[in-house]
């Protein structure tokens, strides 16, 4: 009976009693209205004006590349900063944005930060004193009510709580002066950007110069004016008290001068873009662009997406448009069976199907390897190629991870997909139901033959023996007569030092693990991974 009114009373406290600030006074803004008047704008209009109807691509596999644009834009923007992001951690690389940030803020420039509430747990008065500049404004989406720092607060939301909880902002946008922008898979973050410790992730981001930037701007705008955007200060009860935040920047400029002297400092300031830049040899690819969003409404929504809110059916029809040849890489691949019935399809038109997602051993969510474990042997018997990436990098590639500065683990973070070698996806979807049913999602495609084909050599080096395991099936017994079994088992090939290994189970991981994966992987509603 006491279990029973305690499940009540949680319900009640954490459900029902709390409620969300949405009448909270807050303006309209929008993008940029004409960023043809901006330096930046001006400095890239000759090569808009060659190319009437199409915008610059750049790739950014690496995390260090990545995090030097994201640098150097701010410092180039003039008029209009938007950060749209589902992780915005506090770590060393994340403090370096702030501090730039803050520096624009003071020249004037207009900044807008969206965070999404999931993983930004008890940090509201950070994002306010961030927000007590006058020149920003940080807004918090599809916030949790009731306590804003209690994790089991949180839990019985999610459990108990509105649909909409479990559905999240994934976007990941990057927009300055309305002009330059850099979507895909990185939040921010050390593990992003080769900056941390223990393992950072294989990732993507595409960067983008010229109209297809005003394209993002419009679903940005759409985020930022929905009602689940929230000021950060409805939840922040005092203002930030001002010899607070003279300190607060003041540890960052310290943060900021003392990370020159490092080692990462010295990789940001010789990387490969920065060299490039210098030399005036920035290889941008000029094509048609086309941006990809969820409507933010589909937060509020239950059942099946409506396809009018979901860029999912878009992305799905691409894939399926392929001729020759889908190279897909998913660090959270489910496909459950409608996934199956559509490689099924695309392999008996004679399109080769090749996926690189983590192995056990490197994925971050476990339970998420189980939902796609169910479906090997099945896409394996379509003639689909498997690719598992290894958690730890082999010693060449270890010795150039380091020089890029991050640790020698590796797991997958990229959602890239690279269609005949001349259409190409880089944004935040996985192959996988969560991405497609509940949170939101972004990014672009490309029409690139360059493109393309850089991305397509890129898969083939991580789904390479040294970098990952390729995924068979090969016959598991002989009959008592000597004849082969027709029973399959699985197999993953790779090579090390130099040498093919076969493993026979979940290579590099205990047999714990891997029990405890099927387990949770039976329990788990297949809907949520």
């Amino acid at each position: 009976m006491r279990k029973i009114l305690f499940l009540i009373l949680a319900i009640s406290v954490f459900s029902g009693c709390a409620s969300l600030p949405l009448n909270y006074p807050r303006a309209f803004t929008t993008a940029l209205p004409r960023p043809e008047g901006t330096s930046l704008w001006r400095r890239v209009q000759p090569q808009l004006d060659s190319h009437p109807g199409e915008s610059g691509f750049y790739l950014l596999p690496s995390g260090i590349d990545a995090f030097v644009a994201r640098m150097l834009l701010i410092d180039a923007a003039e008029r209009t900063l938007d950060l749209q992001y589902y992780i915005f951690h506090g770590d060393i690389t994340p403090k370096l944005v702030v501090e730039r940030m803050l520096a624009a803020a003071d020249r004037g420039v207009r900044i807008r930060l969206l965070v999404d509430d999931w993983n930004i747990k008890g940090k509201d008065l950070v994002l306010a004193m961030i927000d007590a500049h006058p020149n920003v404004e940080a807004r918090i989406f599809n916030p949790v009510a009731g306590s804003r720092s209690s994790s089991l607060s949180r839990l019985f939301h999610y459990l108990l709580g509105a649909e909409r909880i479990k559905n999240r902002m994934h976007n990941k946008a990057f927009i300055v002066d309305n002009t330059a922008t850099i979507v895909g898979g990185r939040n921010l973050g050390d593990e992003y950007f080769q900056a941390h410790g223990d393992v950072n992730f294989e990732d993507m981001d595409l960067m983008a110069i010229g109209p297809i930037a005003k394209e993002v701007s419009a679903g940005f705008d759409e985020y930022w004016n929905h009602e689940l955007a929230i000021p950060v200060r409805a939840f922040v009860t005092r203002e930030p008290p001002a010899e607070d935040i003279e300190k607060a920047r003041q540890i960052l400029d310290e943060h900021r001068e003392a990370m020159k002297a490092t080692e990462y400092g010295r990789k940001l300031r010789e990387s490969d873009l920065v060299k490039r830049l210098e030399a005036g040899r920035l290889p941008v690819a000029w094509a048609q662009g086309e941006v990809l969003y969820d409507r933010p409404e589909r937060v509020n929504a239950s059942g099946p997406p409506n396809p009018s809110h979901s860029m999912g059916p878009r992305l799905r029809e691409l894939i399926v448009e392929s001729q020759n040849e889908a190279l897909l890489i998913s660090p959270y691949f489910v496909p459950r069976e409608s996934g199956v019935k559509m490689f099924e399809k695309m392999r008996d038109r004679g399109v080769k199907v090749k996926i690189l997602t983590n192995s056990l051993a490197s994925n971050d969510v476990p339970i998420v390897h189980g939902g796609y474990a169910r479906y090997r042997k099945d896409l394996l018997k379509l003639g689909v190629d498997l690719f598992e990436l290894k958690p730890v990098l082999g010693q060449k590639e270890e010795k150039d991870h380091r020089q890029l500065g991050g640790s020698s683990g590796a797991a997958l973070h990229a959602k890239t997909f690279i269609l005949d070698r001349k259409v190409l996806f880089v944004g935040t979807l996985n192959l996988d139901p969560r991405s497609v049913y509940s949170d939101t999602q972004n990014g672009i495609v490309v029409r690139s033959e360059a493109l393309g084909r850089q991305a397509a050599s890129l898969f083939e080096e991580s789904a390479s023996a040294h970098r990952a395991f390729r995924v068979t099936l090969t016959k598991s017994s002989t009959e008592s007569n000597g004849s082969p079994s027709a029973d399959t088992r699985l197999e993953w090939i790779t090579e090390e030092n130099g040498k093919e290994v076969r493993y026979f189970h979940e290579p590099e991981t205990g047999l714990w693990r891997r029990i405890k994966v099927k387990i949770l992987s039976l329990l788990a509603p297949e809907k949520m991974m």
